[in-house]
């Protein structure tokens, strides 16, 4: 990963497949945000939203790859998740992403599934 983002860009990892592709992400992003000055409790939120995007549309759908663009004042993350039949987001997810994120939502791109989330670089005040 280059050190030398600017606002704007866009960093995508393509999954392999396999046990070790979350693990693999989550290390993905926990880079990234600490290269983009985020701070470790809004690390450790990205990457448990991160990590319910993985999670939403299984078993019919799986990871294909993640990506992440920091924008001025956050960042977005977005899933591609390939397989076929119907696509839904449970209830648990819903809550758990409307919780972590400002905004998410999913939508069907030629071969895959997006799903993403947008997260403010600082967290939001108590």
């Amino acid at each position: 990963m280059n050190s030398h983002t600017y606002a704007g860009d866009r960093i995508r990892l393509d999954l392999a497949g396999g046990a070790q592709e979350l693990a693999q992400a989550r290390r993905f992003l926990s880079v990234y945000a600490e290269q983009a000055g985020v701070g470790e409790d809004r690390t450790e939120e990205l990457v448990q939203a991160a990590g319910e995007l993985f999670a939403v549309g299984a078993p019919q759908h799986w990871a294909k790859a993640v990506s992440v663009r920091e924008d001025l004042d956050g960042l977005t993350v977005v899933v591609d998740l390939a397989g076929d039949g119907p696509f839904e987001v449970g209830a648990e997810s819903e809550l758990l992403l409307s919780a972590l994120s400002q905004q998410w939502g999913w939508r069907r791109e030629p071969h895959v599934v997006q799903v993403w989330c947008e997260m403010a670089l600082l967290a939001p005040p108590p």
